[in-house]
């Protein structure tokens, strides 16, 4: 993974590399970009990369998890219900449909899907499953579920044009996540 940084300057400088990856990635295929390529573009030698990621695959990660703590930073993840966490996430990916069509089309969903179970793991959203009704052996799979079920869902959303609705989204995605025989 990358490296979290808490310097003005070592921030400057991973932001500088990712917006680098973002303009080649809207140039040429995601195998096709080299982290030469991208030192080039952000005007970073080879070391400056390494002492902030260690490889090319990192620097997507730090792109999708820059775009969660946007995300959020606009929720109370506590406090909220999963349909409201489920709309502000579904707005928020209409919101910023058009780099997610790049990631889609050049195939860079698989990391979204490891940052999304990461997050779902480590975070919130499973915080919302009543534990009393749950068979303490279901849980792992469950936490692996939510996540495909998420990802399906926005690919699927992606491929029919963003024609759904988000509040249609958010439910039929809690249905399927938390109650799958209730649908």
């Amino acid at each position: 993974m990358h490296k979290a940084q808490a310097n003005a300057v070592a921030i400057r400088t991973q932001k500088a590399i990712a917006e680098a990856f973002l303009s080649l990635i809207q140039e040429r295929a995601y195998e096709k970009i080299s982290v030469t390529d991208i030192c080039r573009r952000a005007d970073v030698v080879r070391k400056t990369f390494y002492n902030h990621f260690h490889a090319k695959d990192d620097v997507v990660y730090y792109l999708i998890n820059n775009i969660f703590h946007e995300m959020e930073s606009k929720m109370d993840l506590k406090n909220m219900s999963v349909q409201q966490i489920l709309l502000i996430a579904f707005r928020f990916v209409m919101e910023n449909r058009e780099a997610l069509l790049l990631f889609y089309n050049r195939g860079l969903i698989r990391f979204a899907h490891q940052s999304i179970s990461a997050y779902i793991t480590n975070d919130h959203i499973l915080t919302k499953l009543d534990n009393r009704t749950i068979d303490a052996r279901a849980y792992k799979y469950i936490a692996a579920q939510i996540p495909a079920v998420l990802i399906s869902i926005i690919e699927t959303w992606i491929e029919n044009g963003f024609a759904e609705p988000v509040e249609f989204l958010a439910e039929l995605t809690e249905a399927l996540m938390y109650k799958p025989k209730g649908i």
